[in-house]
């Protein structure tokens, strides 16, 4: 019987290709297992994807005059439980006296108009304004701008209401879904 021997030149030549080849899938090998904790650390951690959510709030136990603060995507959100007064004030505002004129029923819920979900800060330099005493609005306490019970501002730095984040006040009126509109 006769063996069916290569050449040594050949068995060379197949070994050092399969060496390449293996060296090969070695180095990729090695070059995913350095890269892909670069690549999973660029993304946003579960933190960060969690801020993103919407988040729902309970409305009950809140009087009306209260304000609950809630910080949602790192803003803080006011939610404020208007009095008859302040929705009639709000309602009955001269829009033509307003440095940025909207009606109220563009800024709170036609169903539940006693809520106002607005972002806490001044559109003028980012400060957080205070409550006014007797339900007025809100005051910026760093430049003197005004907004009314509807979160509008009526004097100035100011140039800008304060902004409403996307929210939806669910039917019973007692839950509000802050970063949707949909519930």
């Amino acid at each position: 019987m006769a063996e069916n021997k290569l050449p040594d030149g050949e068995i060379q030549e197949q070994r050092r290709e399969c060496l390449c080849k293996l060296t090969k899938f070695v180095g990729a090998a090695g070059i995913a297992a350095a890269v892909w904790p670069l690549v999973s650390a660029l993304g946003p951690d579960e933190k960060a994807l969690g801020e993103n959510e919407p988040i729902d709030v309970s409305l009950a136990g809140v009087a009306a005059g209260q304000t609950v603060r809630r910080v949602w995507q790192g803003k803080l959100i006011l939610i404020h439980h208007r009095t008859t007064d302040e929705i009639i004030t709000a309602r009955s505002a001269d829009l033509d006296t307003l440095i940025d004129p909207q009606p109220d029923s563009a800024r709170v819920s036609a169903a539940h108009p006693q809520w106002l979900v607005v972002q806490g800060y001044c559109p003028h330099a980012g400060c957080v304004p205070n409550a006014r005493p007797g339900g007025e609005g809100w005051i910026c306490p760093c430049h003197g701008s005004e907004f009314d019970t509807s979160g509008r501002v009526t004097r100035g730095p100011a140039t800008a209401n304060l902004a409403i984040p996307d929210y939806v006040i669910h039917s019973d009126g007692q839950v509000v879904r802050i970063g949707t509109k949909e519930v």
